[in-house]
């Protein structure tokens, strides 16, 4: 693969990288519950109220934001008595809210989604719960709210055979996707689709940058549905396969899998592409020969102007531990698939020999696409190429509803190394440092660099004052991360925040503020009780949610305003405003004032002039040049003093 190291630095962004004033911090609603008291929400406009998972108690608490200074906490929802064990997620439509639960203690297990109105009460027909696939970790409703539909992981218990050698799927399920019509009078049973019609394509996905390389499973064993979204004419729903690096379509008419499409491999030595994958008490983004496999966990769909269909992912990343997976055959000895590239690197191949003499404690894995698919991955398997789990970006891919099989998707955008950079600008002290769930506390710097760094996790797709926004948030940084997506090949970064206080304890009760985001909610201008559209993040370590807004944002004040007086004309010139707002456009307005009464002006240039009146010859007044967009009024220059000739 060539140099190991190629730079100290591949890519910069300044501690003042903020385009506008994206994100304010508006309040926090605690949980009460601790680690694990918040992971998922979901929004209600009509009631204003928030639904969040809670994973401590089992429970959905309704919470209220009718005020977002002064969220309060409503009612819970506990649905042990119906037989949940587990609540996984939550979505909420057109006065409908929607559970995941898995049922009796068993991930392998087919789970349940019951259905509620916005006070809590189950509605009818969903008494007992619907029978979905194993292990429903999210769900979601089209855009309309016709359908509700989740993502069914179907995880392995282990990878441990039967006696006749085959790895049942009582031990390792069917990944699937379960789909319920709510739009009738009645609600019926779900339509579970699983992959078993691609059983015979596991060698094409991994031609095509998937990964398929579960020890026994088939490809419809394999498969783990992580998290969906859907197309903007819900005649699609994309579902990531987060350990399998890839996406599959599926058509919610003829209720088949279209497609499943390989994401491919992030070249970490690539300009604006690095990483830290060393631990050595500082932030040091560089340049390596790693590839990074993708392997997103959340996903939203971005719809452009012209109508193409975006796709939108985080690219955490995820190793599995399972016994039996490196070939051993203890049901109770837990195998990890991450190994450390020192151990894992081939020493008679030169190239990743050196990588791994200077990020040798970099997890990376030793199955498929770093050895082939056949192969049996043992312990000690070396591998000649390193392949590190996520990327440590958000990706935007072209949606492809029109080819049908396997298939690589195409990306049209990666954030880069931003995350990385932008952590190290704004918070250099915990750079990729994580919280300790044992002692509560914030660990060291670096801590984890030679891991996943900072983990994108969750993603969500908002339009509001004519622009369209990604925000992602950074499970083991804590922050939150707005981008201008208007242009979709071409997202701007507009703000970070991080509403942590490492000062603060998980354990002890030390207020620590917003520790480990989840999930993210974005609120509408239309929806929101502030009027200014709102992003909304789950904190599931701190147990708590943050409500932050993107406040309206109108063109700053004109700059170096002058003023030239002739006879029977003003002329009056300033510069442009150094922020212009959301809208993207600004007009000016002049207003000059003296006791003889009142000139204006308006237009869009930089200049404007006025005709002076007789009676205003020799007298002196001041002149004021405001600016405005479509979005309102914004700032006013400070008055010049003017003498009317």
């Amino acid at each position: 693969m060539g140099t190991a190291f190629l730079g100290s630095g591949s890519g910069s962004v300044s501690a003042d990288a903020t385009t506008q004033a994206g994100l304010r911090f508006l309040s926090r609603w605690t949980s009460g519950s601790g680690i694990g008291g918040a992971e998922i929400s979901a929004f209600d406009p009509a009631s204003q109220r928030l639904f969040v998972t809670n994973g401590k108690t089992n429970q959905i608490d309704i919470v209220d934001i009718s005020d977002p200074l002064e969220p309060k906490k409503v009612k819970s929802i506990n649905l042990a008595a119906k037989g949940a064990t587990g609540v996984q997620s939550v979505a909420t439509k057109n006065g409908i809210v929607a559970i995941a639960t898995s049922v009796g203690g068993n991930n392998q297990a087919n789970g349940k989604i019951f259905l509620t109105d916005t006070k809590g009460k189950v509605l009818k027909g969903s008494e007992t719960g619907i029978d979905v696939g194993a292990l429903p970790d999210h769900v979601s409703f089209s855009p309309t709210g016709r359908y509700v539909m989740s993502a069914n992981e179907g995880e392995p218990a282990s990878y441990c055979k039967a006696a006749d050698g085959t790895l049942p799927v009582t031990t390792d399920p069917y990944g699937s996707v379960s789909l319920i019509d709510v739009s009738g009078a009645k609600i019926g049973a779900a339509t579970t689709i699983n992959f078993e019609s691609f059983n015979d394509r596991a060698t094409s996905l991994v031609f095509q940058g998937g990964r398929v390389f579960g020890p026994g499973a088939s490809l419809a064993q394999d498969l783990e549905p992580e998290y969906l979204s859907f197309s903007d004419d819900e005649k699609y729903a994309y579902v990531t396969l987060q350990e399998n690096n890839a996406i599959a379509t599926i058509d919610l008419t003829s209720r088949t899998v279209v497609s499943v499409s390989g994401l491919g491999f992030k070249k970490h030595a690539d300009a604006g592409k690095g990483l830290d994958a060393i631990s050595d008490n500082r932030a040091l983004v560089a340049n390596l020969n790693v590839q990074g496999m993708y392997m997103p966990d959340a996903i939203s769909t971005l719809t452009a102007d012209d109508g193409t269909t975006y796709l939108v992912t985080a690219n955490e990343g995820d190793a599995r531990s399972y016994a039996c997976l490196l070939g051993g055959t203890s049901a109770t000895t837990v195998e990890d698939e991450e190994f450390k590239l020192s151990s894992a690197a081939d020493p008679g191949d030169t190239a990743i020999s050196e990588v791994a003499k200077i990020a040798g404690s970099l997890g990376v894995t030793p199955f498929a696409p770093a050895t082939p698919r056949s192969s049996t991955v043992t312990k000690s398997t070396k591998v000649k190429v390193a392949y590190s789990f996520g990327s440590r970006s958000i990706s935007i891919w072209k949606a492809t509803n029109d080819v049908v099989g396997v298939d690589a998707m195409t990306q049209v955008w990666d954030s880069g190394d931003q995350f990385e950079q932008i952590i190290a600008a704004r918070r250099p002290t915990y750079f990729n440092a994580d919280w300790d769930t044992t002692t509560g506390a914030i660990k060291a710097i670096d801590a984890r660099s030679t891991k996943k760094g900072p983990e994108p996790e969750a993603v969500v797709v908002g339009k509001a004052y004519g622009k369209t926004w990604i925000a992602a948030a950074l499970e083991r940084d804590g922050g939150v991360v707005l981008f201008d997506a208007s242009i979709p090949t071409a997202p701007v970064f507009v703000d970070y925040i991080n509403t942590s206080n490492p000062a603060g304890n998980l354990v002890t009760g030390a207020n620590a503020g917003d520790v480990s985001p989840e999930g993210l909610l974005f609120v509408t201008e239309d929806e929101s009780p502030t009027g200014n559209a709102l992003v909304i993040a789950s904190f599931e370590l701190s147990g708590t949610v943050a409500i932050y807004e993107i406040p309206t944002n109108t063109p700053s004040a004109p700059r170096k305003v002058k003023a030239a007086a002739t006879t029977g004309k003003l002329a009056i010139s300033f510069r442009a405003p150094t922020d212009i707002g959301w809208a993207g456009d600004v007009s000016y307005t002049l207003k000059c004032t003296s006791d003889r009464g009142t000139l204006t002006a308006k237009g869009q240039k930089t200049r404007l002039n006025v005709t002076v009146p007789s009676k205003f010859r020799g007298a002196t007044g001041e002149c004021v040049v405001s600016t405005k967009s479509t979005l309102g009024k914004g700032d006013s220059a400070e008055p010049v003093t003017v003498k009317f000739k």
